[in-house]
């Protein structure tokens, strides 16, 4: 039976047992297989490009949510409520200290990784 590897990286568990640290930090945030007798075992990625892939998952599943709303008002199934775009500006959402902190994170990784053109 063959097994596809889904990465362009791979390498023997014994030399990733040896060092996983070095071994992420070779692989340059890129994701890579670890085989066991020439079979992929496991996955492993850096924290960095975990951070990236969590992102854009979320992006993928808000871009749904957000379109199925929009359709759903198009369908006349939700209603609008207008208003002008001066009372817009004094909407502020409601966000936790927590979740600003997150964000600001997570956009600078975010810049940091697009930087690096993936």
């Amino acid at each position: 039976m063959m097994d596809e590897i889904l990465t362009s990286a791979a390498m023997g568990i014994s030399e990733f047992k040896q060092n996983p640290n070095a071994a992420v930090k070779a692989a340059d945030d890129l994701p890579f297989a670890v085989l066991t007798n020439n079979r992929p075992s496991f996955y492993v990625m850096s924290p960095r490009m975990f951070d990236y892939l969590t992102e854009k998952l979320w992006d993928a599943q808000m871009t749904t949510a957000i379109l199925a709303e929009i359709k759903a008002h198009e369908e006349g199934d939700e209603p609008s409520i207008k208003i002008s775009l001066e009372e817009s500006r004094l909407v502020q959402p409601r966000v936790s200290a927590k979740r600003k902190k997150s964000v600001a994170q997570t956009r600078s990784k975010r810049a940091k990784l697009n930087s690096k053109n993936f």
